[in-house]
């Protein structure tokens, strides 16, 4: 009975290990080990800003040794910072149905992309009784962004509150692409007269290229005093301005009364090379 029953006790082992060994073997010859290849139709591509997603796929395709062309399955897994400016490096992703995943980096180059953008919603002179809110007067466009007025930020002033005089604010503003730029600007704080003329601009801040000359005075929209439009006025445009030297310009714009009130407005003039 005991050597029936070793027997038997081997039978059943013999059997279990045949068929550990012929389930390893099907396993090692019905799994797929190849990875998905991605190709890239060159290592660097040009895009603008204004192209959708999609346009970073192009030329990208996949190929798995058992599933065949899976294109459709590249995922597009991250976009870097900025290498440098307008250039960065996207990276692809594709899995094959036994979750089998291939990773590619390849150039991006924007043709069309500009470095971010300050601009002003009104001109940088207050009265020593108005609150002075440069958040709210200062903001910044980006090419790729759009509106990024909430990423300003200010990195130094020497303001002192409540006090007439010129102050210099320090502004700092960076897009997602990690991209930043800087713009010192001249605040004037002033004595308040209620009968002084208001000048609104077009503009309180411009960008133009070295050798530029801009009509200053046509940059102005309107002068009034206490609401009503002044049709005749004197005007003074005092400046330091020189197109041919990059840098950060105030055009100042004076405009006086025949009864002696004067009002001020300023321009602030960046000179790209």
């Amino acid at each position: 009975m005991i050597k029936l029953l070793q027997k038997i006790t081997i039978i059943i082992f013999t059997l279990m290990l045949v068929a550990f060994v012929l389930f390893t073997m099907i396993a090692e010859f019905t799994t797929d080990r190849t990875l998905p290849e991605i190709t890239m139709a060159s290592e660097e591509i040009e895009i603008s800003v204004k192209d959708k997603e999609e346009a970073l796929l192009h030329g990208v395709t996949a190929y798995d040794g058992k599933d065949g062309d899976i294109t459709d399955k590249i995922l597009i897994e991250s976009v870097s910072k900025f290498i440098e400016p307008g250039v960065c490096t996207v990276t692809y992703a594709v899995a094959d149905s036994d979750r089998h995943v291939t990773k590619q980096s390849r150039t991006v180059r924007y043709t069309d992309y500009t470095a971010p953008e300050f601009y002003m919603k009104r001109a940088l002179v207050y009265s020593v009784e108005e609150a002075l809110d440069i958040r709210s007067a200062v903001g910044a466009r980006d090419c790729i962004d759009g509106d990024i007025s909430d990423k300003v930020t200010i990195l130094a002033t020497d303001y002192v509150e409540n006090t007439a005089g010129v102050f210099t604010v320090s502004l700092q503003v960076t897009n997602s692409m990690g991209d930043s730029i800087y713009l010192d600007v001249t605040v004037h704080v002033e004595g308040n007269e209620t009968m002084a003329p208001e000048i609104q601009l077009e503009k309180s801040l411009i960008y133009i290229k070295k050798g530029e000359k801009p009509v200053f005075d046509e940059y102005i929209k309107e002068v009034t005093v206490n609401g009503v439009l002044m049709k005749s006025y004197n005007l003074l445009i005092s400046t330091n301005f020189d197109s041919e030297e990059p840098g950060t310009y105030n055009v100042h714009y004076y405009i006086s009364t025949d009864d002696g009130y004067e009002g001020h407005s300023i321009l602030t003039v960046v000179v790209e090379e």
